[in-house]
C-alpha cells in the first residue's frame, strides 16, 4: 500500500447538495445531485452546467445502445427513463431489493446492474445483499454472490464486472455471461478502514474509487496493488 502526498485542487462545480455517481460521455461530464433531486451535465469547455433530468433521491445513471438515460431513483426503488421533457418508468425494483437501490451499471448490451443497500443503513446492522440485473426484455434477476453493501461498479477489459463493497472493505470480481447473468469470480481484499464507494477504471484496468470516512481516492491495479491519495473532504465518487 502506498500512501501518496496530498494531491492539488480545483473545484470546478460548487452548490451540489450530495455529488455522486460521475460519468463521462461525449465530453461532458454527468453527475447526479441526489439531495438536490436532480441529474446535471458539466461541460469543462465551456464551464455549462444543465439539468437533464429530474429524479427524486438519484443513483446510478446510465445509457442504453439508443442513447436514452436510465437513472435510480434510490429511495423508491424504481429505475426511470430520464429526459428533459420528463421520466418514463423502465423498471421497478421494489418487490426484490431489500434496501434503498444506490450505483447502476449500463453494459453496452443494455443490461443493467444495480446494488442496493441490502438493509435499512438508518435503523439496522449491514446485512449482506445481492446485485439486480435488469435484462434488455426488463426481466428482474437477483444474481449470485453476496456482497457488503455493493456500490460502485466497473467493466474491465477482460469482461468481469468489478463491485465495490463498502462495508466489507473489498472489490467484488463477476464474470458476466453471454446471457448477462453473473458468476462470482474472486475478490480483491483492501485496507479494514477503506470504505469504497463511487468507481471509474483507467486505461490499465486499474480501479479508481472513492473511499468516504477516510477522505481519499484510491488506485486498485489488476493485481491489488493499491495507491491512496488523500483527499481535502469526504469523497463520494470519482471520474
Amino acid at each position: 500500500m502506498t500512501v501518496s502526498p496530498q494531491a492539488k485542487f480545483e473545484t470546478v462545480v460548487d452548490g451540489i447538495h450530495f455529488g455522486e455517481c460521475l460519468r463521462w460521455r461525449d465530453g461532458l461530464l454527468y453527475f447526479v445531485d441526489m439531495y438536490g433531486d436532480v441529474v446535471k451535465s458539466f461541460d469543462p469547455a465551456t464551464r455549462e452546467q444543465r439539468v437533464v433530468g429530474e429524479v427524486f433521491h438519484p443513483g446510478g445513471i446510465g445509457w442504453l445502445p439508443d442513447g436514452r438515460m436510465l437513472a435510480v431513483a434510490s429511495e423508491d426503488k424504481k429505475v426511470f427513463e430520464v429526459g428533459a421533457e420528463g421520466n418514463e418508468p423502465y423498471v421497478d425494483l421494489g418487490a426484490v431489493a431489500p434496501g434503498w437501490t444506490n450505483d447502476m451499471f449500463v453494459g453496452r448490451d443494455g443490461r443493467a446492474y444495480v446494488g442496493n443497500f441490502g438493509y435499512d443503513l438508518f435503523a439496522e446492522e449491514m446485512r449482506p445483499t445481492q446485485l439486480i440485473m435488469v435484462d434488455t426484455d426488463r426481466t428482474v434477476t437477483v444474481e449470485p454472490g453476496e456482497l457488503g453493501f455493493p456500490n460502485g461498479m466497473v467493466r474491465r477489459s477482460d469482461g468481469k464486472l468489478v463491485v465495490a463493497e463498502t462495508f466489507a472493505p473489498g472489490l467484488a470480481l463477476f464474470d458476466v455471461g453471454a446471457d448477462g447473468h453473473l458468476t462470482p469470480a474472486g475478490r480483491i481484499d483492501l485496507d479494514d478502514d477503506l470504505t469504497p464507494d463511487g468507481m471509474c477504471i483507467d486505461a490499465e484496468d486499474a480501479v479508481w474509487f472513492a473511499s468516504v470516512l477516510t477522505q481519499e481516492v484510491v488506485r486498485v491495479d489488476v493485481d491489488g496493488n493499491a495507491e491512496r491519495l488523500p483527499v481535502s473532504q469526504n469523497a463520494y465518487a470519482c471520474m
